[in-house]
């Protein structure tokens, strides 16, 4: 069926089928332009204004549900638990001492858990083919941003100490610690292309994985390198746990061992070069000065912080800690606690656990979505690791992965248990 040339599906189809169309319709056009936007994310010190994405975002969502998109029936508990830690923020805010600073932080709060439900229903009516649609626009937007922290870092053009933050690569980022995190799953997406090409001519990828390789060396984010190096390996395990045949191992195998050396000779090109080799050795300190200083350290921020959580146990609402304390938390579970109290913080902890206990298991299941699913796990994992020492809920990427696992876990689930979805499928504008 189609109104004026917009493509509208209203057919009955298995959850994650991918039709029968080729070319994207308008609705996965609009998702895509989002993406493509992702890389800009930058905003004046201290301030958390929309950029080209949010403002995309909110058009394209208010667009496809009002031409029929609609949230799956299995997005109610993990909806159910993002709600108890608004309502924990909510009731921690009741005694804030900046009034000021909670609306906007529960609207920013607000507006990324509906990010990640949009994207989970989106992915959820067709998995397999918009989660390839979305992890190339993802792709795309991350070499962007890379292209210009690497070369923003060896003064390639003009104005390239924009796209450094302490001589550091962070491109069109705020801080080099979210920049680095954001290059994860594109660097994991491309790897498992790779690794499952059949032809000569898909080794064009190796060309956009080293310069993501290079623009996450160079950004130096401690945090970013564990995330990469964590995700890598549950990726590696993922996909070698699930493999089929004794070739496809080998194969794998294989390709690991050649991407370990070229990451070899990738780095060690790198450190060739003095300024890389001496910034690259002071931050490849597991400790800074700044984390064990004693009186502003992060971990004496954090034991502050756990403090103030068990005098405090319904919260002191969102972006309070921060001013009262004058430094984060530096961990993104500690945050959700002080700012909405136990109720936020294991429904926090709840919400995690279900992800990656549901996720892992449809990571299992084998189809023609897996190797994508597998992808998006292992980076959450890499990212949830990571929040152990810095703020990640504020990090658009992460609601966008966490839509991507969710929509395809639905899917796989209502395909493996139900066959079809309970209902027809709703009109979906694509």
């Amino acid at each position: 069926m189609s109104v004026e040339g917009w493509q509208i599906d209203t057919a009955t189809r298995p959850a994650g089928s991918t039709g029968r169309r080729s070319t994207p319709g308008f609705g996965e056009c609009l998702v895509v332009l989002v993406l493509l936007t992702s890389f800009y994310v930058r905003s004046e010190q201290g301030a958390d204004d929309p950029t080209p994405y949010d403002l995309l975002m909110v058009l394209t969502v208010g667009t496809l549900f009002l031409f029929g998109l609609k949230f799956p029936r299995g997005l109610g508990w993990p909806a159910a638990l993002w709600g108890l830690v608004v309502i924990g923020y909510g009731i921690g805010a009741m005694d804030a001492l900046y009034l000021e600073k909670v609306r906007p932080a529960l609207i920013v709060t607000i507006y990324l858990v509906g990010s990640f439900l949009f994207f989970a229903s989106f992915v959820y009516a067709d998995a397999t083919r918009r989660l390839g649609l979305m992890f190339w626009a993802y792709t795309a937007a991350a070499c962007f941003v890379a292209a210009l922290g690497v070369g923003g870092y060896f003064g390639l053009f003009p104005g390239s100490d924009s796209f450094l933050v302490f001589g550091r690569a962070t491109g069109t980022f705020n801080d080099p610690n979210v920049f680095a995190p954001f290059l994860v799953a594109p660097i994991l997406f491309l790897a498992m292309k790779l690794s499952t090409a059949r032809r000569l001519h898909s080794l064009w990828m190796l060309a956009p994985l080293g310069l993501l390789v290079m623009a996450m060396l160079l950004s130096f984010s401690r945090g970013g390198w564990g995330n990469l190096f964590l995700s890598a390996v549950v990726f590696l395990v993922l996909t070698l746990a699930t493999s089929r045949s004794s070739q496809q191992v080998f194969r794998l195998i294989g390709f690991a061992a050649l991407m370990g050396f070229m990451l070899t000779i990738l780095i060690g090109v790198a450190l060739s070069n003095p300024r890389v080799s001496e910034l690259f050795t002071e931050r490849a300190s597991l400790t800074q000065d700044y984390d064990v200083d004693p009186e502003r350290g992060r971990f004496e921020s954090q034991a502050r912080a756990f403090s103030m959580v068990l005098q405090n146990p319904w919260g002191i609402g969102p972006a309070q800690w921060a001013i009262i304390n004058d430094l984060d938390t530096h961990n993104v579970y500690l945050h959700v606690l002080v700012a909405g109290g136990f109720l936020s913080g294991l429904a926090f902890l709840g919400f995690i656990g279900v992800t990656l206990v549901r996720g892992g298991r449809a990571a299992s299941v084998p189809g023609p979505q897996q190797g994508m699913l597998i992808v998006a796990y292992a980076a959450l994992v890499g990212h949830f690791a990571e929040g152990v020492i810095i703020d990640i809920d504020s990090w658009r990427h992460l609601y966008l992965l966490l839509g991507m696992l969710w929509g395809a876990t639905l899917a796989v689930e209502a395909r493996k248990f139900g066959g079809e979805t309970a209902e027809p499928a709703p009109t979906v504008w694509r």
